[in-house]
């Protein structure tokens, strides 16, 4: 049975499961399969169960020749079972066992299962008939590749295939690739740390890949315990179709799962992308159309040292009609305390509440460069683009998009106090982006686009450029005074008035600006102690508080030099209009560089005299 196929072999098996078309795409090497080499490395032959009678025409029952090939493959340095073309009925669980297990201190399981499919393509299918597992996979670093795994109906129990080891059963390391699920209660269930699932195709199932932390078994020391144990995933490029769930992190303790990646998925018309627990790990690249149910991501546990970037997550493009869209986004539920999180470059599209929500308290939290468009529909208070159902501490809200929410409130809502966080620079299309139970006065806050509600630097740096309500009555929060909003909760202090401010404005047609630096003052809000603007320094006449006094405007000034404007003589200004005005005049008399002063009605040389050395 373990002979060296030869030529004759493998066209007779060829024969036998694709018929004399199948053939010539055997023979003639066709570009579009990676066909498996049917002969091993170190020369001894690649199993395949028609060796062991299987037929693989979906009729008769291949169970049992399966099942040989795969334990006379167990043998041999090189563990591999090819399935030629054909459709392979299966009525009983198949075990691919731990070698490790069976044979004390023996290692390398290294099995592989071998098809011809690619993504899409399913020419090496195994159909399973039972109510349970399909395929018990419990060698360590194996590997699936090409094959198709389908059941007639999707029953309450059936499984493709359940990767769970009996020896170091923390330690799977299985890697799937270009195989096909259909009509599964679970497609994959990985018990263990280890897993590489890429380029699959998993349609019409109610859970697509379940991980989970075995509860006895685990052996070693150091990166085989928890809490670091818990980790390496990658799942990526796959296609999920009208899956209840595409990714489940579970088990206990389920807080410590790390170092997934999860990226360039596509889930068509499904309920959730992913759902557990997650810490220091990304989601990059998804693609989520027609997203259905609760929230499309869904962190229950751990949830911090996370990048959730570049997806396009929610609904449709148009309205969804038909299919109601996720509540959310992204949520990060009540068991979940969010730190050291980055969500950014996403678009986020038709969602019935919030795109983003956060149920507990959050420190540390980037949102930026996203873009939220089509959300609250539901139309209820407190939902926006981003809800924070708590605190919300060392926030940065920067370069989104923002569609007007359809309630009228602010789009990103803070249910408690936000504080020590910067929500500056974004687009968004009403007045007021933020909401909060309380504003700390630590924070930077727009209040329409463009310009802040406070703007403010620490006491420490020697600074007063400051705006902040010291009126025990009088002013409103969202006020305006001095080109800034007064924060809604006013700040207790000595006496009325706004104690300092800078206000920018422009000062003629041109749209040329100019800095007016308010003062304080008893009783009034609008006098400015002085104006910089296109004009030079200009300290207004009617302030009585400007530098220096109301009759001198500026005392004493102290400079390292003062350059005067040149002016010609043709060029002069009006004597009339600058009265005690000295100006220089770079041809005066003789067509020399002389000073002038105006009486008010001419301009008089001032001669200059000799060279100092």
């Amino acid at each position: 049975m373990t002979d060296r196929i030869n030529r004759r072999t493998m066209i007779r098996s060829a024969v036998v499961t694709t018929g004399v078309a199948g053939l010539g795409a055997l023979a003639l090497g066709d570009p579009a399969h990676a066909q498996p080499s049917l002969v091993n490395a170190d020369g001894s032959p690649v199993l395949t169960p028609q060796q062991f009678g299987a037929v693989g025409d979906g009729v008769a029952d291949d169970t049992a020749a399966i099942q040989a090939a795969i334990n006379a493959a167990r043998t041999q340095l090189n563990k591999i079972v090819v399935l030629p073309p054909g459709n392979y009925k299966v009525t009983s669980t198949i075990v691919v066992g731990d070698h490790e297990y069976d044979t004390p201190g023996a290692h390398l399981n290294r099995f592989v299962l071998r098809g011809y499919g690619m993504f899409g393509e399913e020419p090496s299918k195994i159909t399973f008939h039972q109510d349970g597992v399909g395929i018990r996979w419990e060698a360590s670093l194996g590997g699936i590749h090409g094959v198709a795994f389908d059941a007639p109906v999707k029953t309450a129990g059936n499984v493709g295939i359940h990767v769970i080891r009996r020896a170091n059963t923390d330690d799977t390391d299985v890697t799937i690739v270009e195989c096909s699920f259909l009509r599964f209660q679970t497609a994959v269930e990985s018990v263990g740390r280890g897993f590489l699932f890429t380029k699959n195709k998993v349609a019409v199932c109610t859970n697509g890949v379940v991980v989970s932390w075995p509860t006895e078994g685990v052996q070693g020391s150091g990166v085989h315990l928890l809490p670091y144990g818990l980790r390496k995933w990658l799942i990526t490029d796959n296609h999920f179709h009208s899956n209840f769930d595409a990714i489940i992190f579970n088990g206990a303790p389920d807080g410590n799962f790390r170092g997934a990646i999860i990226s360039n998925n596509l889930l068509d018309i499904g309920r959730r992308l992913f759902r557990g627990s997650l810490t220091n790990s990304t989601i990059s690249g998804n693609v989520v159309e027609n997203g259905t149910g609760d929230a499309v991501i869904q962190i229950d546990a751990g949830g911090h040292n996370l990048t959730i970037t570049g997806n396009i997550i929610g609904g449709f493009d148009t309205n969804p009609g038909a299919h109601e869209p996720p509540r959310y986004a992204i949520r990060f539920t009540s068991a979940v305390a969010a730190r050291n999180v980055t969500i950014s470059a996403n678009s986020f599209n038709w969602v019935r509440a919030s795109p983003i929500r956060f149920d507990q308290s959050v420190d540390k939290v980037s949102i930026t460069d996203n873009s939220f468009d089509n959300f609250n529909h539901v139309k209820v208070t407190g939902h926006g683009a981003v809800h924070f159902a708590a605190d919300a501490t060392r926030l940065a809200f920067l370069g989104n998009v923002v569609s007007a929410n359809p309630n009228g409130l602010p789009a990103v809502n803070v249910t408690g106090t936000l504080r020590d966080s910067n929500v500056v620079g974004n687009t968004f299309d009403q007045n007021g982006l933020v909401a909060a139970g309380t504003l700390s006065p630590d924070s930077y806050v727009e209040a329409e686009p463009g310009r802040f509600n406070k703007l403010q630097v620490a006491a420490a740096k020697d600074a007063a450029v400051r705006v902040v309500s010291t009126a025990a009555t009088g002013i409103a929060g969202g006020d305006s005074y001095g080109g800034y909003l007064v924060e809604a909760a006013l700040d207790a202090g000595s006496g009325p008035g706004v104690k300092g401010g800078v206000e920018v404005v422009a000062v003629n047609a041109s749209g040329s600006a100019a800095t007016n630096l308010l003062c304080s003052t008893n009783s009034t809000n609008d006098v400015v102690a002085f104006q910089a603007s296109v004009a030079g320094l200009i300290p207004p006449a009617n302030n009585a508080r400007d530098i220096g006094s109301q009759a001198a405007h500026i005392r004493t000034v102290y400079t390292h030099a003062t350059r005067l404007h040149p002016y010609t003589v043709n060029t002069l200004p009006p004597a009339a209009d600058n009265a005690g005005a000295l100006i220089h005049i770079s041809n005066g008399h003789g067509g020399k560089p002389c000073l002038a002063m105006s009486d008010g009605n001419s301009w008089l040389r001032l001669p200059l005299g000799n060279a100092i050395n």
